[in-house]
Order: C-alpha cells, then sequence, then structure tokens
C-alpha cells in the first residue's frame, strides 16, 4: 500500500475513531451533569435544613417568634427555588407521591424534626437532554463536514507533500536495487524535498560512477592478458582475474587464500618472499619493483614457463596490500635469446660475430690488466674466396666458410674463442698463452690444418690462409696504437693491429703467420692516405707514362714499348715546389685494393694510345706498345671497351699490345677466355705477364688466345748459372716455339743472360741491359734514331 492511501485511510480511520470516542464522551458529560445536579439539589435540602435550626435557635432565644421564624423560613426556602431547582417544605412531614410534577428529574429530601416539616429539592434534567441532542448533532454535523473536507486535504497533501516523498521513496527502492539509469524528480524545488532530490541525485550519480569504474575495473581484471593477483600484507592472494587462472593453471577456488610465491618454482619461492616482505616493512608507500625470468610450474600439466612480475602498493582504508601483475614472457625471452644469438653469432658458422668479440676483447684487457698477463688476437682470412663463390656459387662458398670454422675450432685450445669478424675473416682470441711464441706455436696449428684440400661440389680447393698477430699489450706500444689503447679503445686497435700483422703476412706470399709492428701501422696510414691522393692525382693529371725498349739480341734494333706508369707527385719530397717519384710496387696494390686500378688502367691506356697517335702523327715508324691490364680490370672490362679507347685515337689494333698476368686469367676463367679471344679477333695483340709463377701449364695454355709469352724475371735472373732455372727458361722457350708463340725475356741486365736467351732462341729482350724506362720524350728519340738507321740502311 503507497503512502498517499495510508496517509488517507489514516485520517478517515481518525475522524471516525474521533466520532465513536465523542458520542460516549457526550453521555458521561450528560450522566455527570445528572449527578452534578443531583448533588445540587442535595446540598438544596442540606442549606433548608441548616437554615431552619438557625431560625429554631432564634424561636428558642426569643428574638424572634416561632411563627415568625415559619415565616421566615418559607420565604427563605422559596427564595432558594430557582430553575432548574425546586424546593418545598411540606409542614406535615409527608412528601406527596409524584412530586415533583416534571418529567426528568432528581430529588433529594431531608426532615427537621423540631418543627416537623419534609423539606423536598428536585433539579430538572430535561434542558440536559436537550442540550445533549444539540451538542451531539452539531459534532455529528462537525464530523460530516470534516469527513467531507478530509479528500481534498488529503489530495492536496498527497500532491504536495505526500506525492514528492512517495516518489523520493519509490526512486530509493530503485536505487537500493542497483538501477542507476533514472531521474530524481524535485531536483528543481527549493524546500526541503529539493534538498533531498538533489541528495539523492547526487548519490545516484556517484552509484553510477561507482559502478562504471567497478565495471571498467572488472572489464580489464577479466579481459587483460596479463595475471592480476590482489596480495595481502602477508603475502596471499584476495583477488585474481581469469588470466591468472590461465596462467597458473589452477582452479579459482584454489588460487584465493594461497601464498604468492607458492605458485613459482622452488628456486625463486625466497626471492618473492623476500620481495614482499621489504616492500610490506618499508615505512613510506614503496615504488613498484619488477622482476624478470621468474619459473613457474603450472599446476596441471607440470610444464615451466618464464614470468614477469610487477609488484605494486596497494592501499586500502590503511590497510596494505599488492597488486601483482605477471606475463608469460616465455616466446619473449626465447625470441631475445635468439635475437641475441644473431646479433652476436654469426648465422653460417655459430661462431660469435664481430661485436660479440670486441665486447668479449675489452674483457679480456680487463682481466689482462688486473692479472698483468699477456693475450694475443690472431686474424685469418681466405685466400681467393671469392674466386670459389663465382665460379661454384654462394652454397660452396658458404660450405668452404663451415669446413674452415670447423678447422679452426678443432686446431686451438678448448679455452681459445673463435669468432667470424668478417666474409671470411676469422679472429682468434688466445688468453692463456706465456709469450707470443706460444701464439706462433697456435697460429702454426692453424695453418697446417689446411694442407688437407677441403672438398666443394665438384673440386677439392686448397685453402691459403694469412694469419695476422698481434700481443697485448706488447703491440700496442706502437705509434697511434697506444693512444687509442689509452683512450678505452682496446678491441679496435688490437683487432686492427691483427688485420694489419694479417695483411703483412698477405703480402709475404700467404700461408704463414706475421707479427703486428708499429711500422706496419704507419704503412697502412700511409696507404690509406695513397687511396684518397691516387684519386686527386688523376684528376691534377700527376701520373706520367715511362716507356722501356724491347730489343731484339740479333741486331739490337727497337722492337716496341711496355708502358709503366709512374707517379710525380709534389710537396713529396724536401723542398717547396719539388716533386718526387712514388713507387708503382707502393699505389699499385692500394689501387687495386680499392678498386681504383680500373679508371687507372683505362687512362694508361688511352693515354698510351694518345701518345702513340702523337708519334704517329710526328712521321715516326711506329713500334708496338705493350700495356699492363691488371687482374680486376680484365673483370671488369669487355672486349668493345678496350677497342673504343684504341679507336679513339684511329690506331691500328696491331700497335696495342694488352699484358696480363696469368693471375687473372684463372681468376675468372670463361669471362678472360672469351674477352681474349674477341681482342685477338680484332687484331689487338695479346701477352701473358710473368709467365711461369702461377698456372703455367699447357692444358690452359693452349687454350689461350694469345701472342706472346713474357718469361718473369725471377728465372732470368738464375741463368745461365742456376742449372733449375736455365732448365724453366730453356723449358719456356721450347714450349713457345711449339705453341707458335712470340716470346720476350724481362729483367735482362747482364751480358750472360743476353748470350743464353739468344743461343736458346729468344731473341727479343727488355731490361736494363738494353735499356732502363724513360719518359715519352726521350721514347721518341729512340723512335727518331730508329727511323735515321733505317734511313741510312735503305741508302
Amino acid at each position: 500500500m503507497t503512502l498517499r492511501r495510508k496517509i488517507r485511510w489514516l485520517t478517515w480511520i481518525g475522524l471516525i475513531g474521533c466520532l465513536m470516542a465523542a458520542i460516549p464522551a457526550l453521555y458521561l458529560l450528560r450522566q455527570g451533569m445528572i449527578a452534578e445536579r443531583g448533588q445540587v439539589a442535595a446540598a438544596l435540602v442540606d442549606s433548608a435544613g441548616l437554615l431552619l435550626r438557625d431560625l429554631e435557635r432564634s424561636a428558642t432565644s426569643g428574638e424572634i417568634s416561632g411563627d415568625e421564624a415559619r415565616d421566615r423560613a418559607r420565604t427563605v426556602l422559596l427564595a432558594l427555588s430557582a430553575k432548574p431547582f425546586h424546593v418545598r417544605i411540606f409542614t406535615d412531614g409527608v412528601i406527596p407521591a409524584g412530586w415533583p410534577d416534571i418529567d426528568r428529574a432528581v430529588t433529594a429530601e431531608g426532615r427537621f424534626e423540631p418543627w416537623g416539616w419534609a423539606i423536598a429539592a428536585a433539579g430538572d434534567i430535561g434542558d440536559l437532554d436537550r442540550d445533549f441532542l444539540v451538542e451531539a448533532s452539531g459534532f455529528l454535523l462537525f464530523l460530516a463536514a470534516l469527513l467531507v473536507l478530509s479528500w481534498p486535504g488529503a489530495m492536496f497533501l498527497s500532491q504536495h507533500v505526500v506525492g514528492p516523498l512517495e516518489a523520493l521513496s519509490d526512486r530509493m527502492r530503485l536505487l537500493t536495487e542497483g538501477r542507476t539509469d533514472i531521474d530524481i524528480p524535485g531536483c528543481d524545488r527549493r524546500d526541503e524535498f529539493g534538498a533531498m532530490a538533489r541528495a539523492m541525485e547526487f548519490c545516484r550519480r556517484a552509484a553510477v560512477a561507482l559502478i562504471e569504474r567497478d565495471e571498467r575495473l572488472a572489464g580489464i581484471m577479466n579481459n587483460v592478458g596479463e595475471a592480476i593477483l590482489l596480495v595481502d600484507a602477508r603475502g596471499r592472494i584476495e583477488e585474481h582475474n581469469p588470466a591468472a587462472v590461465a596462467l597458473f593453471d589452477v582452479p579459482a577456488g584454489d588460487l584465493r587464500g594461497r601464498p604468492l610465491s607458492g605458485l613459482f618454482a622452488p628456486p625463486d619461492r625466497a626471492r618473492i618472499d623476500t620481495l614482499l616482505a621489504a616492500m610490506a616493512a618499508d615505512a613510506d608507500v614503496p615504488e613498484p619493483v619488477r622482476e624478470e625470468a621468474l619459473g613457474v610450474v603450472r599446476a596441471g600439466t607440470g610444464e615451466r614457463i618464464d614470468a614477469s612480475l610487477s609488484v605494486s602498493p596497494l592501499v586500502v582504508q590503511g590497510r596494505r596490500g599488492f597488486v601483482c601483475a605477471l606475463a608469460d614472457v616465455t616466446e619473449r625471452l626465447r625470441h631475445e635469446r635468439e635475437l641475441m644469438r644473431l646479433a652476436t653469432r654469426d648465422r653460417l658458422t655459430g661462431l660469435p660475430n664481430r661485436a660479440m668479440i670486441e665486447s668479449l676483447l675489452e674483457a679480456a684487457v680487463e682481466r689482462s690488466r688486473r692479472y698483468r698477463r699477456p693475450f694475443a688476437v690472431l686474424c685469418l682470412d681466405l685466400s681467393r674466396f671469392k674466386l670459389i663463390t663465382d665460379t661454384l656459387g654462394h652454397q660452396a662458398g658458404d660450405a668452404l666458410l663451415q669446413e674452415v670454422a670447423r678447422r679452426i675450432v678443432a686446431s686451438v685450445r678448448s679455452a681459445d674463442l673463435v669468432g667470424r669478424i668478417g666474409t671470411d675473416d676469422f679472429a682468434v682470441v688466445l688468453e692463456e698463452i706465456r709469450d707470443a711464441d706460444e701464439a706462433a706455436i697456435i697460429a702454426g696449428r692453424i695453418l697446417d690444418a689446411f694442407d688437407a684440400p677441403v672438398t666443394l661440389p665438384g673440386c677439392e680447393h686448397y685453402v691459403r690462409p694469412a694469419v695476422g698477430i698481434a700481443v697485448y699489450p706488447t703491440d700496442l706500444a706502437g705509434e697511434g696504437v697506444a693512444d687509442s689503447v689509452a683512450d678505452g679503445d682496446d678491441p679496435q686497435a688490437l683487432l686492427r693491429a691483427a688485420e694489419t700483422a694479417l695483411y703483412a703476412a698477405k703480402r709475404m706470399g700467404g700461408r704463414r703467420h706475421a707479427f703486428f709492428r708499429p711500422e706496419l701501422a704507419e704503412q697502412a696510414r700511409r696507404q690509406l692516405a695513397l687511396d684518397g691522393d691516387l684519386r686527386a692525382a688523376l684528376a691534377l693529371k700527376q701520373f706520367r707514362l715511362h716507356y722501356q725498349p724491347k730489343v731484339s739480341l740479333i741486331d739490337y734494333s727497337l722492337e716496341g714499348f711496355e708502358a709503366l706508369l709512374r707517379w710525380e707527385k709534389p710537396g713529396h719530397g724536401l723542398g717547396q715546389g719539388q716533386s718526387v717519384m712514388i713507387p708503382p710496387g707502393e699505389f699499385i696494390p692500394v689501387a687495386e685494393e680499392t678498386g681504383f686500378i680500373v679508371p687507372l688502367g683505362d687512362w694508361v691506356l688511352d693515354e698510351a694510345c694518345r701518345q702513340m697517335r702523337e708519334w704517329l702523327d710526328a712521321g715516326m715508324e711506329p713500334v708496338p706498345v705493350a700495356v699492363n691490364i691488371s687482374p680486376k680490370h680484365l673483370r671488369n672490362r669487355s672486349a668493345e671497351d678496350f677497342r673504343r679507347i684504341i679507336d679513339r685515337h684511329n690506331l691500328p689494333p696491331g700497335l696495342i699490345e694488352l699484358e696480363i698476368t696469368e693471375g687473372a686469367v684463372m681468376q675468372d676463367l670463361d669471362h678472360a677466355l672469351a674477352v681474349l679471344a674477341a681482342l685477338k679477333a680484332m687484331g689487338i695483340r695479346v701477352a701473358v705477364d710473368d709467365f711461369g709463377t702461377g698456372h703455367s701449364s699447357l692444358s690452359y695454355l693452349k687454350r689461350l688466345p694469345i701472342t706472346t709469352l713474357k718469361i718473369d724475371r725471377s728465372f732470368i735472373n738464375g741463368v745461365p748459372n742456376e742449372r733449375e732455372d736455365a732448365g724453366i727458361v730453356s723449358t719456356i722457350i721450347a714450349m713457345a716455339d711449339m705453341l707458335g708463340l712470340h716470346v720476350v725475356a724481362e729483367g735482362v741486365e747482364k751480358t750472360e743472360q743476353a748470350n743464353f736467351l739468344r743461343h736458346h732462341n729468344c731473341t727479343q729482350v727488355q731490361g736494363w741491359l738494353t735499356g732502363r724506362p724513360v719518359p715519352a720524350e726521350a721514347a721518341c728519340r729512340l723512335l727518331m734514331e730508329r727511323l735515321r738507321q733505317a734511313e741510312l740502311g735503305a741508302a
């Protein structure tokens, strides 16, 4: 029942109750008034009795007579009779029946014995009945009016008082049931009901905010991928989300109340307990703490996973606790370990890469400083590795690198560190050595490991490695290197020192080791400077060609020239404005290594052709000019490239001879054969320089489309006294004669050498015996002399 109906019913019941109570009250009032009149009548009888006694005493005393006393008594008693009371004296002493003559009255009687009188008093109560009926009727009318008027009054109260209370009560009931999508009426009122409505609206909004926050928090807790646990100060779990159940593989009902540390692997439980105890004991609110790589053994499967734990303090109503967030980092750690392996290990060989070698070298340097013991760094690279990949493919190159790595690891001690620091470069760190000699012994073992060939698809390959050795700290006391060490650049300086020694070992022919020396570092810096100077020298026209005559041993006539490159570098001498000739052996290897030999070789051929054109235009009788072509130059140019340079100066192709080495041919045999065949077809002469020092054999020599063989000076030096050299030279001459090739001996410096060559039918030579390299002007004079002699002979 609503409050409104309750008030209506209470109003009506109250009015009816008043009515029911008023009727008995009126009746009791009437009865009281009747009783009161009876008491008044009795009092009148008593008063009359007293009056008579007073009069009887007066008569007895003689003050008045007896008759006068009786008259006075009648007069006074008559005066006492007044409505609604009647007082009478009956002198005969008998009150007659039927007195008084009133329908409704109350009476009182008395006797005055001295006189024998009877005294009677009567009170009329008929007026009381009439008054009672009038008053009762009026009261009933009043109640009826109240009943009639109570309805609009109740409606007024319902609308202005009970209605707002009832609406607020209904909204409060809905709020207690969790309904917040309601409106609170009366918020705009300025009375007490408005204040109550605004207070209830504030509560509703606060409830909405709390519910939304709880829902968001519950959504986060239930949908976040991390396991979230609320832990009390004792380390026991109070709340958790579904992700925690999935992470630990524990039923949800078993998690609540369990110690947090009990969910981790036994080795990590002490860490968790110590962490929580330290945070709980901190007087201030501690900062969040994160632990990585904690072991969790899943209850269902027994699987061990790695988890990260983040612990943040939580204070609720002064009670401390912790929010613990856990994430499965097993895959992340695996990926990180894999990334670390990829970042620090060579993918192909599994050896440490350059970055890891440098990091380990830093630690080795610190240990060497601390314990005052030396250690060595070995750098090793392979010979002709690019030839393998170019001819057999990258798979063969990978197989070669893997086998090289295996042999190096097998050659060193278990405590030694082997790494791959470049394409075909390896490094070995030897910490436990007594001196440099022990490092040399280990380097020798590494070189001996490559005595046997490496089997590759379709062939066997002999690896000819070179090893460079740097010993810390002995070999870092050289110029410039010690400074880098002092600056904390030890690993890079050590590797640079070992690589510098490696280049020295390669220059000495390979398949050997070399120790770092300070002068090697200076030489390397000079070569680096030469690289920049070479490019500037070509632009500034600092290169010159000198021409060494080729002379016939029959009549010592001029039969050709070999163009030799020279570099006149200004400022390189002792005085200002002077220049000095840089030896070709110093800058040619740098140009070959940096690739600058290709444009430089183009310039040499172009300059030689230009000079030939100038001589021809001057009326000189032409002789062939030989130009050296490096291996890299041959690999990067086609026959058409060479022909274009010759045709640019409108020269007959037969006046140019291109000299190549055996190594240049063997580095890319198919390309070399194609280029040489095209050159020969164009009429350009091709000579093999330094024959006998490389892959000299009839098997490939008969395939080469060449016109000339040049015997290397290393064999000429020994003739005619050295039996082996004499045999080799005579064999080369015979082989060339058998193949129909022209032979030129270079490096002829003695007459007996010339006689030996002439005796064995080698009639063309070059060397200091017949003429040193001369500038173009001097070569022009030789041509003029040759022309003069030819004219004299004709005359």
